[in-house]
């Protein structure tokens, strides 16, 4: 029922995935908290090292700060 959502690109995704978060009791995610992430800094002398920020781990931190009831694949299958 987020009709706004339907846009694409990556605000209208952050959009769509903040207010299904919203609207969930339960979120489930396969996230690698300890997955590292390039500062672009670090990575502008070799680009195909920077990693930006995923849309997962906003999410998932998005869920984290609304406390809602998680389930992490990735800290059950390692």
């Amino acid at each position: 029922h987020h009709k706004t959502r339907l846009v694409a690109g990556r605000a209208s995704y952050i959009e769509r995935n903040k207010a299904m978060i919203d609207d969930s009791d339960l979120c489930v995610f396969y996230y690698n908290e300890n997955y590292d992430v390039t500062p672009k800094k670090q990575a502008q002398k070799n680009l195909s090292y920077y990693r930006p920020k995923s849309g997962t781990r906003l999410s998932y931190k998005y869920a984290k700060s609304k406390n809602k009831k998680l389930i992490n694949i990735y800290e059950i299958i390692s």
